[in-house]
């Protein structure tokens, strides 16, 4: 919605209405792809990763998910252990994702990784990570009790090379942008 200058309430409207429909994963995949996945690379992100993620997501031509949980850190964020570590003009990651919605299809994920050694709220970057790159390993989509026309995958990564123009916005920040994300989503998520 941000792409077609529209406010967060015509985000709301559509969540009210997609409440109802009979079917959790339905909403819960437009609602990665429009308002938790996109909104970070929206308002932070270069106008080169807006045109190679943002544009062709709004236009459905691309799957995105959201890497954040891991399997030892869900709701607390700061925990996370995946690391993306420079090397050059690259980011080197390392770890894992858990719980990723959208995960076996998606085209790229908006990666939340430890970028530094610094503090848990301060050493945190967004990156967009493509998913077709060497090292990706999307081992598998998760049975779950419910929701289950959503595509849920654990995914790890090794030694994975991602440029360091992907990153979105400014390094260390990654924290603050997720959290923003999150308070859109939950309000999504409730609507």
């Amino acid at each position: 919605y941000g792409g077609m200058g529209l406010d967060f309430s015509y985000s709301i409207a559509v969540a009210e209405e997609l409440g109802n429909i009979r079917c959790g994963g339905i909403p819960m995949a437009i609602g990665v792809q429009a308002g938790m996945a996109t909104p970070a690379l929206t308002r932070f992100g270069s106008d080169e990763l807006k045109k190679q993620f943002l544009v062709p997501t709004i236009a459905g031509d691309f799957v995105a998910c959201l890497g954040i949980s891991e399997a030892g850190a869900g709701s607390d964020v700061a925990s996370i252990k995946t690391t993306a570590v420079r090397k050059g003009d690259e980011y080197v990651i390392n770890g894992g994702k858990m719980w990723t919605t959208s995960g076996c299809q998606a085209d790229w994920m908006c990666l939340l990784a430890n970028t530094s050694e610094g503090p848990p709220h301060r050493n945190k970057s967004l990156i967009c990570l493509p998913m077709n790159l060497p090292g990706i390993d999307v081992s598998k989509k998760i049975d779950k009790l419910g929701m289950r026309s959503s595509d849920t995958a654990q995914i790890f990564f090794e030694d994975v090379r991602v440029p360091s123009k992907n990153l979105i916005g400014e390094e260390g920040k990654g924290f603050t942008y997720q959290m923003l994300q999150f308070q859109e989503e939950r309000l999504w998520g409730v609507a």
